[in-house]
């Protein structure tokens, strides 16, 4: 195998992923605003966000499933063909009407796509390059992703302002058919399994054998996974049903400026992973907690600018600020937490482990998305209280978990 790292296939990977993520990162962007506009309502708002990441945590262990019996190429081009099929078809049939349910019908096909393309995508890159290249080869992809999500709802949000939603539509269309039509020409090597085992069994004896390894072999990881699910359900439902809320709804500014807070969110997230880099070795696992606090405490500023009744450009800018901060201590968060789990998993569990660590992280967040939707549809007029209660409740959980951390330096 080539040792260049961009050699023709990864080259393509790479490229069909940009393409592909910007068009789905706009997609999104545009279907949510959508929703958010036409009903004026955190609830439905929450609601429908809620329902449209549950396919993605049940089906994400499926999907990696799937990429181990299926030739990857095959996957992600039939999934991009599917994804641009289906935009399509919401372009033609979007109303006034059957907005949001459409729409919600729409993002919860988006995420199954999304269970089983991602995993065929991240376990093709070993496939593509030499050892040496592998962990260069898997950060071209992380940073493809984040700027797919940086890009992406800073020009949806101008292109929302001025044109709609069905322009955005269209061009995710676009993005999808132009990507599936790409890797068509990718070759991905592929040694089909022994068909003799039937895939429930398979499930079955992943789930089991994963399932032992961290009750029995690190309960710890384990516990913090949880108290991780917990901390979502209150701080990561805050900042995705709040932020378009706030900015939107409740201080009526532009698509514009609340595409350039996402972007910005997400500049702040590949800060962060850079940060790591830089902290790798100097952060102790037993100090972990704290960035779990600080990214709680970071609501503070948030509800007090409601509270002390700022002016909405005043707002803005705290809310952009203190959630750039969040998106910054997550990130290295992530990323610390993942490579410590990581360290402590034998190889042949890697794959399966961090898909579960994924599911279980996520499986909180449908609930607080609702949750969430409610009470700023409750307390609209006084945002400070379930702002300020939320960060109360970050602190008290990352304080919590201080003895675990400081047992897994041990």
């Amino acid at each position: 195998m080539s040792q260049k790292l961009f050699n023709r296939d990864f080259t393509l990977v790479a490229i069909g992923q940009l393409i592909s993520l910007f068009g789905n990162a706009i997609l999104r962007f545009a279907l949510a605003l959508y929703v958010l506009d036409a009903t004026g309502s955190a609830a439905v708002f929450g609601t429908v966000t809620a329902i449209a990441v549950i396919p993605t945590i049940l089906l994400s262990p499926f999907g990696g499933i799937l990429s181990d019996r299926v030739n990857r190429r095959n996957i992600m081009a039939a999934l991009d063909f599917a994804t641009a099929a289906l935009a399509l078809g919401l372009g033609l049939l979007l109303s006034e009407e059957n907005a949001v349910a459409l729409i919600t019908v729409t993002l919860l096909l988006l995420s199954v796509i999304q269970a089983c393309y991602t995993p065929s995508v991240n376990s093709s890159v070993p496939l593509l390059q030499a050892e040496g290249n592998l962990v260069k080869a898997n950060a071209v992809v992380s940073q493809v992703s984040m700027l797919a999500n940086l890009i992406g709802p800073v020009l949806g949000g101008v292109l929302y302002g001025f044109f709609g939603a069905m322009p955005i539509i269209l061009v995710s269309g676009v993005c999808f058919f132009l990507s599936a039509v790409l890797e068509l020409f990718i070759h991905i090597p592929f040694q089909p399994l022994d068909a003799k085992t039937g895939i429930l069994q398979i499930v079955k004896d992943d789930l089991r054998e994963s399932i032992r390894f961290m009750t029995r072999e690190q309960p710890d990881i384990l516990r913090i996974t949880l108290m991780i699910a917990v901390y979502s359900l209150f701080v990561i439902s805050t900042i995705t049903v709040g932020l378009p809320y706030m900015v939107r709804t409740v201080l009526g500014l532009s698509s514009q400026l609340y595409g350039a807070a996402e972007g910005l969110m997400a500049a702040a997230g590949i800060a962060g992973g850079i940060a790591s880099g830089f902290l790798a070795g100097r952060l102790k696992t037993s100090r972990l907690y704290w960035l779990l606090v600080l990214s709680g405490a970071a609501l503070v500023p948030v509800g007090a600018a409601f509270l002390l009744d700022c002016g909405p450009m005043t707002c803005y800018i705290v809310i952009t600020i203190c959630i750039m901060a969040m998106q910054l201590l997550i990130a290295l968060f992530s990323i610390f937490m993942l490579s410590l789990a990581q360290s402590r998993t034998p190889s042949h569990l890697l794959g399966k482990m961090t898909a579960y660590i994924m599911t279980l992280t996520m499986c909180a967040q449908p609930v607080g998305q609702a949750l969430y939707g409610v009470l700023f549809d409750r307390f609209a007029g006084s945002l400070y209280l379930p702002l300020i209660a939320t960060a109360l409740i970050a602190a008290a959980i990352g304080l919590a978990s201080r003895g675990l951390f400081a047992r897994l330096e041990q």
